[in-house]
């Protein structure tokens, strides 16, 4: 199974650094979790309901991959109507096969990935301030 943590290391994201608890990142108790079997966070899913039913237009995404489920959640995103902000430094990904024997780094990955979305379906932040 690829976790987070296992992610992390294959894009070379230095680990030693302080890191929050388990419980620091678990959900409020009132908070809603919903689980995703399929890249496209909306796929499968309640999610847009409960968007629609919040009557939340916007949406920000962070997560992993950033070439596969940021992406696939921020394009099926644009088609149902929403606007999306994606936090850059809050997503990674991992070196992929580049098909002829040799890997592209994830850094070049992750930057491809967001230059595709910041053309059409999202609005990349960047910075520690970019959000707020």
């Amino acid at each position: 199974m690829t976790t987070a943590k296992t992610l992390l290391e294959l894009a070379g994201a230095d680990l030693s650094l302080p890191r929050l608890s388990d419980a620091a990142l678990a959900p409020l108790a009132d908070e809603p979790v919903i689980e995703k079997e399929l890249p496209n966070a909306f796929a499968g899913t309640d999610l847009q309901a409960r968007l629609q039913a919040a009557g939340h237009r916007n949406v920000i995404l962070a997560g992993l991959m950033t070439h596969m489920c940021v992406s696939s959640t921020a394009r099926a995103a644009l088609d149902l109507g929403f606007r999306i902000t994606i936090n850059a430094d809050s997503c990674a990904t991992r070196d992929l096969p580049d098909g002829r024997g040799g890997t592209i780094p994830a850094a070049t990955v992750h930057d491809v990935a967001l230059a595709e979305l910041s053309d059409r379906f999202a609005i990349i932040a960047r910075g520690s301030g970019a959000l707020v």
